[in-house]
């Protein structure tokens, strides 16, 4: 079985987590840009960050056989700092540039505020422009609507479903991203879904287009949640051709349409 775990934060985590990771079967990771847990001060705080999860990273995750690969954004917690975030995506491209950078991601809404909007809306901008894929956060409150205002604006923009991954979804909101086209990723993580939710979810409406994440952060997460998922999928009765789906084709297929994603 080949794993990936398509939305992690190894910035907030440790080595063991990697031993770990690589350990469970853990091949490649993806660091969608994150928050840092305080108040950034500046632009360049952001600048350095980028560089970290782009360079530093990939070489600290390569010691235990993983590959590491990003993907860049002010990210929605921190994007009602409206002028700091503005300032962020004024620079954002070079580090889109990069050859570990997948995605523009994480983008959309939080607390569903105005600003928020605005953030998205010029990150979208900046990925049609590019040509990229976009991995979009939906907010972990009001979900449905704030996962209907956000295709609402994917598709304003002109943004092809196919290069989008909807992540966070939950029962209520699959439905939406499915039937848009999208990419749809479950973060297997204590208060957001378990994977009994997940595995009923996928009985429910298949495992085409459907990806499962650890998203490991500052909180209680736990970065082997994608294989013991697994296991629990096995005894579900899922086949190993449905589980080798979530957990490696479909978001190789997603993160492949990149072109950066070599391995």
């Amino acid at each position: 079985m080949r794993l990936i775990d398509p939305h992690v934060h190894m910035y907030s985590r440790t080595v063991d987590d990697y031993e770990r990771m690589s350990l469970s079967g853990i091949e490649i990771v993806v660091e969608p840009a994150f928050w840092l847990g305080s108040e950034r001060t500046s632009v360049h705080t952001y600048y350095d960050y980028f560089r970290h999860i782009l360079d530093f990273e990939p070489a600290r995750a390569k010691k235990y056989d993983i590959e590491h690969y990003s993907c860049i954004a002010a990210n929605p917690k921190e994007a009602n700092n409206l002028e700091l975030a503005l300032q962020v995506v004024e620079g954002m491209e070079p580090f889109l540039e990069h050859p570990r950078c997948l995605a523009v991601g994480e983008i959309g809404f939080d607390k569903i505020t105005d600003a928020e909007e605005v953030v998205m809306r010029r990150q979208l901008e900046l990925a049609k422009k590019m040509d990229m894929l976009v991995m979009v956060h939906i907010p972990h409150f009001n979900k449905r609507e704030g996962t209907r205002r956000t295709i609402a604006i994917l598709k304003e923009i002109g943004m092809r479903p196919e290069k989008v991954l909807l992540d966070h979804n939950i029962e209520e909101t699959v439905d939406l991203a499915l039937e848009y086209g999208a990419w749809a990723g479950m973060t297997i993580y204590p208060g957001k879904i378990t994977p009994e939710r997940a595995i009923a979810i996928m009985k429910q409406h298949g495992t085409d287009r459907v990806m499962i994440n650890s998203a490991c952060d500052w909180g209680p997460a736990d970065p082997i949640s994608v294989p013991r998922t697994c296991k629990r999928m096995k005894e579900a009765g899922f086949s190993q051709e449905e589980i080798q789906k979530v957990v490696w084709n479909n978001p190789y297929e997603f993160y492949k349409m990149s072109g950066k994603l070599n391995v």
